[in-house]
Formats: structure tokens, sequence, C-alpha cells
């Protein structure tokens, strides 16, 4: 609607106000008293109007340009949400809430097409089962609270839409709302902003379970202590960014030098040729075998750094890879700093979402799998065994790329 067919509109309001306002509030008398003497004023309903007039009166904001948008030159505007986006989110939105998320999230998609540098890494500050895998899908268990600087200059902008959501969602074919904006320095502004704080939110956003690698631990105590404790330090939920290489050593905060990390493992023996030793922190490369089968057939990675083992554990490393059992040897990736590490580069234009869930307990399932985008999930098939000289080596075809790994021995642990 153009601003003449609005200002149209709100004159012809003010109109019929007027005069519905004057004829409720005529006299009546009785013919048994003096003319002069009034019975009373009939004020026998909500005047409709008043009520309309009233809202346009507190939203005008809303719908004429303010002085910073009428300020802004046109090249200091980063972002903008459209009438006609305004309109459509409040059509399908039943409350005020809904309608800001549909808002948020148009944002967040246009800061993700823009790679925004700066989306929290680590959405939950702690605790494990934030978002699990369910029959082959995932879900959000706790959804994100913390308001984010995205929120607080939202809610700025759009807070006249909150006090009178109902009335604005009946008049919005009536009314030419104006853009919302959002100025360049504002989005320079903003930094720690959540990519997602519902599920609902990630399903917009488009992510769906791409990759998977689930586990019934029963390991000894210290394999399941450190695994946990690796896990706690990279975060539940951990966000990799464009074009970001992720270490998994660094993140999980190891060294075989035993630094005194703030989370620290504990020791145990290991083999090395003929001989056993004390090692600080041996065995997680459980976990570099949880992160390599979770993340295996998801097309987002670029493996930049991979080591498998010189003994295949069957007990150890076999697990369900997308939802399937897998038996033959040959998915396993270990762990040793400053001489070995698994690193992974996310080679898409979006974050990728990595999810690590294990409480510690004996039979407790142990997962590990990836968020991302439809076009990211691809597949693994076992292809062959072969023999060379002293070694035993297995072929599979992941990602229509074949991968090899040779072991000295495959054995139970």
């Amino acid at each position: 609607m153009t601003t003449s067919r609005f200002t149209l509109l709100w004159w012809l309001l003010v109109f019929l106000w007027g005069w519905f306002f004057s004829c409720t509030q005529a006299q009546y008398y009785d013919t048994n008293t003096s003319p002069s003497t009034p019975i009373e004023y009939v004020y026998t309903m909500d005047d409709p109007l008043q009520n309309i007039i009233s809202v346009l009166q507190r939203i005008k904001p809303l719908l004429t340009p303010s002085s910073m948008h009428q300020a802004a030159a046109a090249e200091d505007i980063f972002i903008t949400i459209p009438n006609e986006t305004i309109v459509h989110f409040l059509d399908e939105s039943q409350t005020f809430d809904e309608f800001f998320r549909k808002l948020r999230i148009s944002l967040i998609q246009i800061m993700i097409d823009n790679q925004y540098p700066d989306f929290s890494n680590h959405p939950y500050e702690e605790g494990n089962n934030a978002i699990v895998l369910v029959s082959w899908d995932f879900k959000v268990l706790k959804n994100i609270e913390h308001r984010d600087m995205l929120d607080t200059l939202l809610l700025n902008k759009i807070w006249l839409f909150q006090s009178d959501f109902t009335q604005i969602k009946n008049l919005k074919k009536h009314l030419d709302f104006s853009s919302i904006t959002i100025t360049t320095q504002e989005y320079q502004n903003l930094w720690s902003v959540f990519l997602f704080k519902t599920e609902q939110d990630l399903r917009d956003l488009w992510y769906e379970l791409i990759s998977s690698k689930s586990r019934v631990n029963t390991d000894p105590d210290y394999r399941r202590y450190n695994i946990k404790t690796a896990f706690s330090n990279i975060g539940n939920v951990r966000l990799i960014m464009p074009n970001e290489i992720f270490s998994l050593g660094k993140e999980f905060h190891y060294s075989a030098s035993a630094d005194d990390w703030s989370m620290p493992y504990v020791s145990w023996f290991a083999t090395f040729g003929n001989n056993a030793k004390m090692v600080y922190g041996w065995w997680l490369c459980g976990v570099a075998t949880a992160f390599f089968q979770g993340t295996l057939t998801n097309l987002w990675l670029d493996l930049t750094q991979y080591k498998a083992h010189s003994i295949y554990y069957r007990n150890l490393y076999e697990a369900e890879i997308d939802g399937i059992t897998i038996t033959d040897p040959g998915l396993d990736a270990t762990v040793y700093l400053p001489k070995f590490d698994l690193k992974i580069q996310n080679i898409r234009p979006y974050p990728i979402i990595t999810v690590f869930d294990f409480d510690g307990l004996s039979w407790s399932n142990e997962q590990m799998f990836t968020l991302s985008k439809a076009q990211d999930k691809w597949s693994f098939q076992y292809l062959r065994t072969y023999k060379s000289w002293l070694l035993t080596c297995f072929v599979w075809k992941i990602n229509e790329e074949n991968r090899t790994n040779c072991y000295r021995k495959v054995k139970n642990f």
C-alpha cells in the first residue's frame, strides 16, 4: 500500500471514529422531565474504531521510516527484511515469540550466506544429551535460553509488535510496514551469536542428520573415563566453521607429556613393541575412532591428517555407522600428540554441527554424529581384503573414494 493510500485510510478512520463517538454520546431525555435535564450518556459498547486508532497511534513507528532509516545511506544498510516478509511471518505466527523466532532465523540464514564468522562454537555451556540420536534422526532436548546480541538488536527494532501483536496481526493486510534493517555497523558489532536455539531453528535452516557413529561402551574403567573426559573437553555440541581446521588432539586438550589440563586424564599400560609402559591418557584413540567414524559419510570434510592403528581391536573399534553395524576392520583412527593427530577441515560455506554424547558409564551408548545439509550425505561400502607381506589390508569405498588400511594383527582387546 502506498503512503497516500495509508494517509487516506488514516483520515477515514479518524472521521468514522469522530462520527461514531458523537452518536454514541447522544443525550436521551425523559418526556416527563425538563428537556434541559439529561437522563444519562449512553456507552453501550467498546468502540472498535477507537481501539483501532489507538493501536495505529502506538505502532506508527512501524509504519513509517524511522529517523535512523531516513538518515542512513543505502550503502549503510547490510540486511533488510522487506514488508512482504513481515506480513508472511505474521500470517504464519500465532504469538509474538513465534513471529520473533521466524524473523531471527531469517536473519541467521542471511548471516550464514555472508559467512558470518562469530557464531558461538560452543552453544551449550556444559552437560551431555543436549542433542541426541533418535531412530536415524536428531532430537534437541535442551533449548538455548540465553539472549545473544542479535536477540537484543532485533527486539529493540520490533518491540512495538509485542505490545499489540494480536491487533497488528488482524490489521496486517491494511498496513504498510517499514522494512526491518540492520546497518553495516550494527552487523559488525555483533559477536558470539547462536546459530540456533531450538530444534525448529535447525530444521528451518535445513540442517539434518548426515553421519553418525554409536556404540555400547563396555570398556575398562580407565578407558571410559578418558573418553568421557575428552568428549567433555571438546564440548557436547561443537560448531566447525567454514574453512576451519579441526584438530582433535587440540580440542580434547591432550598431550602425551601429561600437561596439567583443567580436566586431566588417567594413565594406563600400553604396549610399545615388546615392552609395556604406563602412558598418560592412553586409549584416547577411542575418541579419534569415534570422530572419524561419526564424520565418515559427511562430504563437508577434507581429511588433512589421519593415521590408523597397526593393530586392530575388533571389540573396541567396531560400532554402528549410519545405523549399519560394521564387522570388517579398517575404519579406525589414532591420536598420539605431538606425533599423530586427526585433523579435518570444513570445506562448506556454512557451519557444521558435531555432537559428542557419552556419560562415562558402563553399557551406556556412546554417540558421535554431525548435522549438516542434505547435499553432504554420502555412503561407505566394504570392498575387499588382501595380504601384503606380513600385513592384512582392508579396502573401503568411502564417499566414492577407495581407502585402504593395513594391520599387523586383528584381534580382540
